[in-house]
């Protein structure tokens, strides 16, 4: 839980991201360093006036922009207006309940570029347990999906889990139905947070062999302007290395002989090429 001298709900955390690719074409496990934000989206005017080095919709070394997300599909409706009035539609036409709390967890604006492969808008109750989540998953062609996780996805078990699935092209490696399974180790404003996704081939009524395997793990660190420095200093313009990561890891895998594909105009997922 936050410490005294924390100031804000929102943090940073710092730690590394997992990539394992499964199947059968190439597998492959890399891990590099990482950090990302947890935002409390009511503290985003308190952050722009306490905060030099961290702007809300203004250009500074670190920055959030809610336009950046606000322009997203979801299964059941188009996203229109400002981000919490599409958020809670997205709540209401999926019968999902209004949140206590909710923390965003995404990359943030470096130097004014940004690229989330996807973000989590978790939504806690009033005890700090995860009700549901909405994550909007970004493809590197500029499709945009947001899947909506509530209790008709929940799967069992002890962690908090849930299970959709695929409806965005996301890589031109990984073709065919799949299903994703996502896992959250996030407790409200917790000290060690973990999120984890599993792709596996098929449909969820009829799985298959697992594809893919992501791991998020950082550890908390307060919102402050020494740690956004100290944060710019360890992982610089981290959000163009995402990008750059991700096309690196496509050349090898081109270059492996892995079979590509790129999206059609509807950014759905495309069929296995036989």
């Amino acid at each position: 839980m936050r410490s005294r001298d924390e100031r804000f709900h929102s943090a940073l955390y710092r730690g590394d991201l997992l990539h394992a690719r499964h199947d059968q074409h190439a597998r492959r496990v890399f891990r590099y360093p990482v950090y990302v934000a947890a935002l409390d989206l009511d503290e985003l005017p308190a952050l722009d006036r306490s905060l030099r080095l961290f702007s809300h919709r203004r250009w500074n070394l670190v920055a959030f922009d809610e336009r950046d997300y606000a322009v997203a599909l979801s299964p059941s409706a188009r996203a229109t207006g400002d981000l919490a009035t599409s958020l809670a539609a997205l709540r209401t036409a999926n019968g999902l309940p209004a949140p206590h709390a909710t923390r965003l967890v995404t990359n943030l604006r470096v130097a004014g570029y940004v690229f989330n492969p996807v973000s989590f808008f978790i939504d806690y109750d009033v005890s700090g347990a995860i009700t549901s989540v909405i994550a909007e998953v970004n493809n590197t062609y500029g499709g945009s999906f947001r899947y909506v996780l509530g209790s008709a996805s929940r799967l069992p078990g002890d962690r908090v889990g849930f299970r959709h699935v695929r409806e965005l092209f996301v890589s031109p490696f990984l073709h065919g139905p799949a299903t994703y399974d996502f896992y959250f180790d996030a407790p409200l404003d917790c000290d060690d947070l973990v999120v984890e996704m599993h792709v596996t081939r098929g449909a969820p009524a009829q799985l298959g062999k697992r594809l893919f395997t992501a791991k998020l793990s950082g550890t908390r660190t307060p919102l402050t302007d020494r740690n956004l420095a100290v944060t710019a200093l360890r992982y610089p313009l981290m959000t163009a290395q995402v990008i750059g990561l991700i096309h690196f890891e496509a050349l090898k895998l081109r270059l492996r002989g892995v079979p590509y594909q790129r999206p059609e105009r509807d950014h759905r997922p495309r069929a296995v090429r036989r």
